[in-house]
């Protein structure tokens, strides 16, 4: 089946779901020909058809207003996943329900809001939970536990394009301070960062355990034109934007070439295995500090060569040098 039939038929499900009394032929004709696609009735006979091949349960049955030979159709099941707003569609529902007067429509919008799941946020929670409860898989790597309520009402600022507010107190600092920012974005890795600008200046990561009291303004705002957080991400070797962009040189030897083949290590490489058996890779990128972390793991520690930039090699150096501090 195309996709575009496929994409038509599911959303034709959906409609029948939403309507609570159920749609006519023509009623289903009308709602396809207003997202463009005018059908003939006897296309939209073919696609009910579809719709029950697919698996979906179709009641029929006919309204006692209606003309006693018209027939409708309506969904009660749908699954779940297909009703599921999408981030898209979930910020144009709160950008019309900011325009609204408070009445029974706000209010049934806001319930549709508030029952809407957030994507990224609840997906880690439901996997963190599956490891704990399932005997045969585990988690062995460090991780922070994060407030599940206060990350989704990030998220829901993400999604909505409000302003947020929070109280944030890094590693370093005596104190708190209050911050008002846009969040662009959330980032896992180690920790978890969410990522905010406060208008012109370039993006900043946040680690999210170390933001406190946070609130949702009602200052909304649009993204700059032209950015894209996945490309601004794929820019780093890892959370960390505050440095140059370099092109950089290392080569694995070949005990380990086959291994590093098979890693992803950043969306710029490139790999180029050599006749003696070593592995090139090239790859342009920021977070230097992060790379050089990854560099000095054990499965490529006393087998890598890092063969440019010299800049690169020099914080490796440095890097080594205070690792000495654990042992003083």
């Amino acid at each position: 089946m195309a996709y575009t039939k496929l994409r038509e038929l599911v959303l034709l499900a959906q409609d029948l779901q939403a309507s609570s009394i159920g749609l006519t032929f023509k009623e289903m004709g009308d709602k396809i020909a207003e997202r463009g696609q005018p059908v003939s009735l006897k296309t939209v006979k073919r696609m009910m058809y579809g719709i029950e091949e697919l698996g979906f349960e179709v009641e029929q049955y006919v309204l006692d207003s209606d003309h006693h030979l018209t027939k409708r159709w309506k969904i009660r099941s749908l699954p779940r996943e297909l009703m599921v707003l999408a981030s898209n569609e979930k910020a144009a529902l709160e950008q019309m329900l900011r325009g609204m007067q408070e009445g029974v429509e706000a209010r049934a919008l806001t319930k549709i809001l508030a029952d809407a799941d957030p994507l990224s946020v609840s997906a880690t929670s439901n996997l963190s939970e599956v490891i704990d409860r399932t005997r045969h898989t585990g988690n062995v790597a460090p991780r922070t536990r994060l407030d599940d309520t206060q990350m989704r009402t990030m998220e829901r600022a993400i999604e909505g394009f409000y302003e947020v507010k929070f109280k944030y107190r890094s590693q370093k600092a005596q104190k708190a301070v209050q911050r008002q920012v846009r969040p662009l974005g959330i980032l896992f890795g180690r920790f978890t960062y969410v990522v905010a600008s406060t208008g012109n200046r370039a993006p900043i990561p946040y680690r999210a355990d170390l933001i406190t009291d946070l609130e949702i303004t009602k200052e909304d705002f649009n993204p700059k034109e032209g950015f894209s957080f996945k490309d601004w991400a794929a820019e780093s070797f890892g959370v960390f934007h505050g440095d140059a962009l370099w092109g950089i040189k290392i080569r694995f030897s070949k005990e380990v070439a086959d291994r590093a083949e098979k890693v992803q290590f950043h969306a710029s490489q490139k790999m180029v295995k050599q006749k003696d058996g070593s592995l090139i890779m090239f790859l342009k990128c920021r977070g230097h500090r992060e790379l050089i972390w990854e560099l000095l793991h054990p499965d490529w520690l006393g087998n890598v060569k890092i063969e440019s930039p010299e800049r690169l090699q020099e914080e490796y150096l440095g890097q080594l040098e205070r690792a000495k501090l654990a042992l003083i």
